[in-house]
Formats: C-alpha cells, structure tokens, sequence
C-alpha cells in the first residue's frame, strides 16, 4: 500500500548532492510531492533537505539505506506524514 512519507536528509553543502538524491528517487519511479533545501542556521556548510514521497515503506527503507551510502550525507531519517482532513 503506497503511503505519504517524508525523508529529511542532513547532508554537507556540496556541489551536486540534491542532483545525486533526485537520481536516486527518480530510477526507482518514486513520486515527490514537495522539495525544500534550507541552510541550517548554527553551521554554514550544513544542509537541511525535505522531501515528501509516495510510496511503499519497503521502497523507502532501500532508498533511505542508498541515500546514507552517498558522500556527503551526514544523516536521513524519514516519518509517515498524517493525513490532516
């Protein structure tokens, strides 16, 4: 059953890490409802990227575990968004 997800990823400010996240994402056909990079106010090279996906949790587990492989990524943790009616 596909759910809503959102990934958060910490990560280094590096050149051509988001490109390297959304290649990921896309070569698995996983669907992105929302993207959000942000500078993290205590550390300057210190990125904050949102991500809101739908999918399988199976499918989100193998790309999380693949996103914390890239260089760069400090760390990824991801939650399963409620539905606000």
């Amino acid at each position: 059953m596909i759910h809503k997800f959102r990934l958060v990823i910490i990560g280094e400010n590096e050149i051509r890490l988001l490109n390297r996240i959304l290649i990921l994402i896309s070569r698995r056909n996983l669907k992105i409802n929302y993207i959000n990079v942000s500078k993290k106010k205590f550390e300057n090279n210190i990125n904050e990227y949102l991500l809101d996906l739908e999918c399988k949790k199976n499918q989100l587990i193998k790309l999380n575990k693949l996103i914390n492989q890239l260089i760069g990524i400090s760390h990824t943790y991801y939650y399963k968004k409620k539905i606000s009616v």
